[in-house]
């Protein structure tokens, strides 16, 4: 991946002019200037982090039908609020991992948040959200195509609506510290946000065109019930790097030659005396992911939870804890979860959990509720 801008591409800031005849300049002057933020102590910048996060923040409706919006574009929650949250919380409140920002680097800690902002993005209108989810609002899941079309949707527009906003924030970055364009650590992480935003619209338009053609089988599901109720629940769209016997099915952080990287869309929420996994890929993308769904569907209850027990936690953000779960574990447990979580982006960590013997140490569905 080119990790320099090139004079006449347009400009990382988004202001759709050409780099040239924009930020280069003004990074130039920059580059030998100390940013004041160095200066600023572990809570300053973390408090600039979360601002300018907010910052990035937007509104949008994901519905098609365009012409039947309403203006107030609401928080969705992409978990069920009341069918799945309220069983899973405790006087109102979940946990969920977030990050706290330092001179050396972000790290994860566990974060209590309230339920009713648990899960929520602004990512469709009152009348979209209301009218598209009823089908899997109103009852239980009952294995429909059009049920696991629309899990595997919200768990896309979520991601989608994410992706937008770490584009958003780069450029807003750039805007601020135009010398950021010269640094090529924030060009490869612009580049990979702008390759995500193209994944993302591909996935959005396929399951536009087969909503729009009422299709909705346009999705293979693998879908099991446990008989016994966990204490967290996700909802994510990601793409799978290893399939469950190791071997590499797609290669996220050096192939940019392909024509997207396609995702599966997984969905774990307990119901009552039981929870449901559900987890899709869209038929379009066969190729990659035909072998690796075989072989999900060939797991015992036992090995496939294993198994996302890892995936939920090293692909994923959208996740929320009761706490229950939190509660019970053990500092080590808790230690190897929020540092398993910190690995997917740095390979030193992994290096010491295994070292350890405190990779993935924990089982988020052992305690169950």
């Amino acid at each position: 991946m080119e990790l320099q801008i090139d004079p006449y591409e347009p400009c990382p800031c988004g202001s759709d002019k050409k780099y040239k005849f924009c930020c280069y300049q003004k990074a130039r002057e920059e580059m030998h200037k100390n940013r004041e933020e160095l200066s600023h102590s572990d809570d300053r910048l973390n408090h600039m982090a979360q601002q300018r996060w907010g910052e990035a923040d937007f509104e949008v409706c994901f519905g098609f039908d365009k012409e039947k919006c309403k203006p107030l574009i609401k928080g969705a929650h992409s978990i069920q609020n009341n069918r799945v949250l309220n069983r899973i919380s405790k006087d109102g409140h979940l946990y969920h991992i977030g990050s706290k920002l330092t001179k050396s680097g972000p790290y994860p800690i566990l974060k209590k948040i309230s339920r009713n902002k648990a899960s929520k993005f602004f990512g469709f209108c009152d009348y979209h959200d209301t009218e598209i989810f009823k089908p899997i609002e109103l009852k239980d899941y009952s294995q429909e195509p059009i049920e696991n079309y629309l899990f595997a949707f919200r768990s896309l527009t979520l991601e989608y609506h994410r992706k937008i906003r770490v584009l958003n924030q780069l450029r807003d970055n750039f805007k601020s510290f135009p010398s950021a364009t010269l640094d090529p650590m924030s060009v490869n992480f612009y580049r990979t946000a702008l390759l995500d935003f193209e994944d993302y619209s591909k996935d959005y338009n396929s399951f536009k065109k087969d909503y729009l053609e009422r299709n909705f089988n346009g999705l293979r599901t693998v879908y099991r019930k446990l008989d016994f109720e966990i204490g967290f629940a996700t909802s994510s769209a990601f793409t799978v790097q290893y399939d469950y016997k190791g071997k590499q099915i797609n290669d996220i952080y050096f192939d940019k030659s392909v024509d997207k990287m396609p995702s599966i869309y997984v969905n774990v929420y307990p119901i009552e005396s039981g929870t449901n996994i559900i987890i899709s890929y869209l038929v379009e993308d066969e190729s990659v992911y035909k072998d690796y769904f075989d072989q999900l569907e060939s797991l015992t209850n036992e090995e496939l939870v294993s198994h996302l027990n890892f995936l939920i936690i090293e692909y994923t953000e959208n996740v929320f804890f009761s706490p229950e779960l939190v509660e019970a574990m053990t500092e080590k447990e808790e230690d190897s979860l929020l540092r398993s979580f910190a690995s997917s982006l740095d390979i030193l960590e992994k290096f010491k959990l295994e070292l350890e013997q405190n990779y993935f140490k924990f089982n988020l569905f052992h305690n169950s509720i």
